[in-house]
């Protein structure tokens, strides 16, 4: 953890504040050329990313008003100001109590910016940004442009620092100790909630946060269902037992999927796990700087496809994955490795590669 003197609450930063101070001028530098006058901030993840400022108390609005010049400010719950002030290199902003209005905060806030008749960006791309506080701004402040940002925080997010990396592969170690215990007790007999308790339990006790997404342990035919997860259903010899599991460092997640037989696997789902694997090996020896995410896509899928089980591949290669927040840890909103994208890897990005097949006779592969 990136200890640093200016830290007033003690904790201590998960970056040095020059890396933070980085990021924030290279967002206004992209607002600049974007013509954005203030950016209204509400993802938790680009709030963090900013920041440092982090909480589970997500889940009540809470903003982060950046300015071309000036001081960015927070408009949070008066609750979640203790996080500010202990968390966050930046440490100005609005307390909001609970019988006070975030709309009003969020308005007086860009007004005493000079944002009247300023044009401002907000994310677009996130689930955090409440119509009624959008409608309001617009509805107030009519002679300023309020306009979409196209993802300009998350244009910074997707190639990550050393430090975004080191705890990334820390978060990855959490999760592959929580696979580990998860397939060390897979038997006949026990329960999917066994299995979800001991794979938990490892990766916490290895040193995880909470984390984005809950572990995914399914045994069965069920397994086969998109994001199904632990219900109580015990292991038969013979079923196919499927594990997604996260871990989380300083809210960087990285995560690993695997599949297991319980007892001999049978043809169907040996032939399966050779095209998964042989499309993993495909997948990673095409990721390289300059390759385009369709062409990353298109090695891994070939063989899949090959196999003649391209029918059970139903989704992309891979998605970006670094800050995350429930209700997921990945950055699909970001980059993902997909058909037909034309976009370029460059060195430093980080994904989750999910060559994953679902085939209702026997499950998730």
């Amino acid at each position: 953890m990136a200890k640093n003197a200016k830290d007033s609450g003690g904790f201590g930063y998960p970056f040095t504040v020059e890396e933070f101070q980085g990021r924030l001028k290279k967002v206004r530098a992209d607002m600049k050329a974007a013509g954005i006058d203030i950016l209204l901030v509400t993802g938790p993840e680009n709030i963090y990313y900013l920041s440092g400022y982090r909480t589970t108390g997500y889940y009540v609005y809470q903003a982060l008003v950046v300015p071309l010049d000036g001081d960015p400010q927070f408009v949070v719950r008066a609750l979640e100001f203790t996080n500010v002030e202990a968390l966050s290199w930046i440490t100005t902003g609005y307390k909001v109590e609970d019988t006070e209005s975030y709309f009003e905060a969020t308005a007086a806030c860009i007004e005493k910016m000079g944002g009247a008749k300023a044009r401002i960006g907000f994310d677009d791309g996130g689930f955090f940004l409440p119509a009624a506080i959008l409608d309001g701004l617009r509805a107030r402040m009519t002679g300023a442009t309020f306009v979409a940002d196209g993802g300009l925080v998350e244009k910074s997010r997707v190639v990550k620092s050393p430090q975004e990396i080191e705890y990334i592969r820390q978060a990855s170690a959490c999760a592959v100790a929580g696979l580990e215990a998860g397939i060390a007790h897979t038997r006949a007999g026990v329960s999917e909630n066994d299995l979800a308790g001991e794979t938990y339990n490892a990766l916490v006790r290895a040193g995880s946060e909470y984390v984005g997404s809950q572990p995914y342990v399914v045994t069965g035919k069920r397994s086969a269902l998109g994001h199904a997860t632990f219900e109580r259903q015990i292991v038969q010899q013979g079923d196919d037992v499927f594990f997604e599991v996260g871990g989380c460092i300083y809210r960087y997640g990285g995560a690993i999927m695997r599949s297991v037989s319980v007892g001999k696997p049978s043809a169907q789902f040996q032939k399966a796990a050779d095209a998964v694997l042989g499309a993993l090996d495909a997948v990673l020896n095409a990721a390289k700087p300059g390759a385009t995410s369709g062409e990353v896509d298109r090695a891994g899928r070939s063989v899949v496809e090959k196999a003649g089980l391209g029918d059970c591949w139903h989704h992309r290669t891979g998605y970006s994955i670094g800050i995350g927040f429930p209700p997921g840890w990945g950055e699909g909103q970001i980059m993902d490795l997909k058909p037909n994208d034309e976009r370029k890897l460059e060195a430093g990005m980080v994904f989750h590669t999910v060559p994953l097949l679902l085939i209702p006779e026997i499950g998730s592969v």
